[in-house]
């Protein structure tokens, strides 16, 4: 069942004492069955002044509305979407390992076309990386994590392996959108293309990244059950190979699905 906010076309407030062109729905249920909100278009800051080279400069980013997905998604919904498209499983959702395998964990270790191939089926898209710290910043202007600028601890993620594997998806507070996991557990796949310096040109409106990679990279946002804190930061952005070699198994995703594709 939808819930319903008043808000206008764009996911932003109508003005007072105007009806808003259309009713937009806050929170969806996917075909893959996950809960997505509504992440409200509007402008935000996004990278930072004080990080790596590949997070500068901070620059003014402005987002059309779009929804997300409040968790990575799953071995369960993984398997089904081999099931129903004939595909062999890829990843680490069989392999039975201590820790891995089990339904509600996120699924790991897939190539990013296969990840593109899954939010396809289901009638979705990978998240821009701009659509994506949007997301993980909840809201908040300004701060270092997805809650804020309190250093994480074992309470807030899955990290520095505290937990020494990946945890179900949900296991952690959501940031103030509603989104679990933003920080930990799993890294993620993005839609982009991976340069370092591509902040310095980016457009202002609804980046979608490079025309190529360095290298050949995809980006990849958030950070995995093993990485130390400072990967936990909302601006923390990393170009890996879209096509894993060997044990990686650290790679999750969500869907993202623009309003416009929503009606």
């Amino acid at each position: 069942m939808f819930q319903v906010n008043v808000l206008g076309s764009d996911g932003t407030s109508a003005p007072p004492g105007e009806s808003p062109k259309e009713k937009i729905a806050k929170r969806i249920i996917g075909k893959d069955g996950t809960p997505m909100v509504l992440i409200p278009a509007g402008e935000f800051q996004m990278g930072s002044a004080e990080g790596k080279d590949d997070e500068k400069p901070v620059h003014t980013v402005y987002l059309d509305a779009f929804y997300m997905d409040i968790y990575t998604v799953t071995n369960a919904q993984y398997q089904k979407f081999c099931k129903l498209t004939g595909r062999s499983p890829m990843g680490h959702w069989s392999d039975g390992l201590p820790g891995y395998g089990q339904p509600n964990h996120p699924v790991m270790g897939l190539a990013w076309q296969t990840a593109m191939d899954y939010c396809q089926w289901a009638g979705k898209r990978l998240p821009t990386e701009a659509e994506w710290e949007k997301a993980a910043r909840g809201g908040l202007k300004g701060k270092k994590y997805p809650w804020g600028d309190e250093p994480p601890d074992e309470t807030m993620a899955n990290f520095d392996r505290y937990v020494g594997h990946p945890t179900p998806v949900g296991s952690y507070p959501p940031n103030g959108y509603g989104l679990h996991d933003m920080a930990g557990n799993v890294e993620e796949w993005c839609y982009d293309w991976y340069r370092p310096d591509y902040y310095q040109n980016s457009p202002q409106r609804n980046p979608k990244g490079p025309d190529s990679g360095f290298h050949g990279r995809r980006v990849v946002r958030g950070a995995g059950w093993f990485d130390v804190a400072k990967w936990l930061a909302c601006v923390t952005r990393k170009g890996r190979n879209p096509k894993p070699r060997g044990n990686i198994f650290n790679y999750g995703f969500r869907c993202a699905k623009s309003v416009s594709d929503s009606s």
